[in-house]
C-alpha cells in the first residue's frame, strides 16, 4: 500500500492573518501601510505606543526597496525590537496601489507584517511562500475576489506556496 501523500503546504498555512482589511480604502502605499498597520493595533497585534515608530520604519524600509514584488503582489515587511511575535495583515486594494513593482502593476494584495529580529525562519518561509503564490497570477485574481475573512483564508488553502518541482 503506498504512503499517504503529503499535503502541499497552502497559502493559510503560513499566513495568520491576524487582520484582513478588505477594501483598502488606501490609495497610495504610505496609506495602504498606515491602514494596515492601524488595523493590527485595533486588533490588539500591534502595540498602540509603537505605532509610530513601527509606521516610521515601514516607510524607512520602502526607501531602501520596495516591497512590491510584481503581478499584484506587495508585501511590505519589518523587523522590529517592539515585536515578540510576527505579526500579519493583510489588505485587498480593489483598486490597485502603486508599490513600485519592476513590472508596474498595482498591487492589489498587500502583505504586510512585523516580526521580532530573532524570527528568520518564519520570516523567509512566509517571503518564499508569497513569492511562490505571486508567480501565478491566477492567486492574486482569486484572493482579491474574495469579500470577507472566511472565504479569503477558504481561498488561501487552496493556494499552494510549495516551490514549482517538489
Amino acid at each position: 500500500m503506498a504512503a499517504p501523500r503529503k499535503k502541499e503546504k497552502s497559502l493559510k498555512d503560513l499566513l495568520p492573518a491576524d487582520v484582513l482589511v478588505q477594501p483598502l480604502k488606501a490609495s497610495t502605499k504610505e496609506d495602504a501601510i498606515g491602514e494596515l498597520l492601524n488595523a493590527l493595533v485595533i486588533h490588539g497585534a500591534a502595540d498602540l505606543s509603537r505605532e509610530g515608530a513601527l509606521r516610521e520604519a515601514f516607510l524607512e524600509r520602502e526607501k531602501v526597496a520596495s516591497t512590491g514584488i510584481g503581478g499584484g503582489l506587495a508585501i511590505p515587511h519589518i523587523k522590529s525590537k517592539f515585536a515578540d511575535k510576527m505579526t500579519v495583515g493583510v489588505g485587498i486594494a480593489d483598486h490597485g496601489i502603486d508599490f513600485g513593482a519592476h513590472d508596474n502593476q498595482p498591487a492589489r494584495i498587500i502583505v504586510m507584517w512585523i516580526c521580532a529580529p530573532a524570527e528568520t525562519q518564519s520570516h523567509l518561509a512566509l517571503m518564499r511562500g508569497l513569492a511562490a503564490m505571486g508567480r501565478d497570477p491566477d492567486n492574486i485574481e482569486t484572493l482579491a475576489k474574495t469579500r470577507d475573512r472566511r472565504a479569503f483564508l477558504a481561498a488561501a488553502e487552496e493556494i499552494s506556496v510549495e516551490p514549482k518541482g517538489k
